[in-house]
């Protein structure tokens, strides 16, 4: 089943009296459960095509469907919600809060929600387990690495349990080991709980980590292929 499909997307900036066309054209379907690398050179739309599919961003024309929902059909109000339930984020940059400890911060979500502690609490306690930081819900960012600060906002990017989770240079403020370590949680998160999820990165490491790569030129796509692990 396809959860994502775009036909004849396009996405252009208007900068003065320039226009930048930063998208062209773009057609691709993402199936549940693949594990989708987007790579490209700088400038290459890769950001922009990630924020588009995950509906932070509105194309100028065609269409962006997610599980068979035009974004451009949803309200602010109906898009919002989606965000925050349907589909997870996990950023370079990751944006925790820095006066809330671990669980607060993966809980953050569901509180904006409005739900009640108890609703969640399970799953709080469940997606701190998949990160493997169950003694460490009290401690606050300060009192975390690099890589535990991420998982963290894998754990928030979890919490709701959404179908598809989109990654933007998610190991990119990580040493090299800590950020494969990252990237093996990945796997599993795809793997064992069939997970989709799409990343944009500029490691070809970190890529090969998915099931198919979508090479962006000049804000077109190159080609489409599989990796084969």
């Amino acid at each position: 089943m396809n959860v994502i499909e775009v036909k004849d997307m396009n996405r252009s900036f208007e900068n003065g009296k320039e226009i930048a066309h930063v998208l062209k054209d773009i057609n691709l379907t993402i199936e549940e459960g693949e594990f989708v690398s987007i790579m490209g050179p700088s400038g290459s739309g890769k950001s922009t095509l990630l924020y588009l599919l995950g509906g932070l961003d509105m194309p100028t024309s065609g269409t962006v469907k997610v599980n068979n929902t035009d974004l451009r059909q949803l309200k602010d109000k109906e898009l919002c919600k989606m965000r925050n339930e349907d589909i997870g984020f996990v950023f370079q940059f990751y944006n925790l809060v820095p006066n809330l400890n671990v669980e607060d911060n993966i809980s953050l979500p569901c509180m904006i929600s409005g739900k009640s502690r108890s609703s969640y609490k399970d799953k709080l306690d469940e997606c701190l387990k998949i990160i493997g930081m169950e003694d460490k819900r009290k401690l606050t960012p300060r009192e975390l690495s690099g890589g535990q600060q991420q998982r963290v906002a894998i754990a928030r990017a979890l919490v709701f349990d959404p179908k598809i989770i989109f990654l933007d240079e998610p190991i990119g403020n990580l040493d090299s080991k800590t950020g494969m370590r990252i990237m093996e949680l990945f796997r599993e998160i795809n793997q064992k709980y069939n997970k989709t999820i799409v990343q944009v990165t500029h490691s070809e490491k970190a890529a090969k980590f998915g099931t198919k790569l979508i090479k962006l030129v000049d804000g077109q796509i190159e080609s489409i292929e599989p990796i084969l692990n």
